[in-house]
C-alpha cells in the first residue's frame, strides 16, 4: 500500500481537484516505479476526459494533456470512475491532508483511520 496527500491551495472547482488528485496518483505510482497502474476517481468526468481521445478544451485540459503524457511511461495504467460511496479512503485522505501543511506519503503504511476504513471497505466488499 502506498498512499500520499497533497494539499493543493485555493482550487475553487471541483472538476480541477479532482483532475489534481489523479495527476499526483500518476506522479507518485511514476515515482515508485510502478509499470501497471489503476487509477479511480469519482468524477465521471475527469475520468471520462483522461480516457478520451477528442481534444479537451475545459478548464482541467491542462492537467488531463500532463496525465495523458505522463501515462505513456506506463507498461499498463487504466483508469476507472468508481462511485463516491466505494471511495471513503480517498476522501478521508483528502480530508487529512487538508489539515497538513506540506505533502505526506506513506509506503507499506498508512494513518490508522485509513488503515480501518480501507480494512472495514474490503469486509464489505466480500460480503457482497
Amino acid at each position: 500500500m502506498a498512499v500520499c496527500t497533497i494539499h493543493h491551495h485555493h482550487v475553487a472547482d471541483p472538476f480541477i481537484a479532482e483532475a489534481h488528485a489523479s495527476l499526483q496518483t500518476v506522479l507518485f505510482m511514476r515515482d515508485l516505479g510502478f509499470r501497471r497502474v489503476i487509477v479511480e476517481g469519482d468524477s465521471l468526468t475527469v475520468m471520462k476526459k483522461v480516457n478520451g481521445t477528442a481534444h479537451d478544451r475545459s478548464i482541467i485540459s491542462p492537467i488531463v494533456q500532463e496525465i495523458k503524457e505522463l501515462s505513456k511511461k506506463f507498461e499498463s495504467i487504466q483508469f476507472r470512475f468508481t462511485y463516491r460511496e466505494a471511495n471513503g479512503v480517498a476522501h478521508l485522505l483528502a480530508k487529512l491532508g487538508g489539515d497538513m501543511p506540506s505533502p505526506s506519503y506513506w509506503i507499506e503504511e498508512a494513518p490508522v483511520a485509513v488503515m480501518n476504513l480501507t480494512a472495514s471497505e474490503e469486509y464489505r466488499h466480500q460480503r457482497t
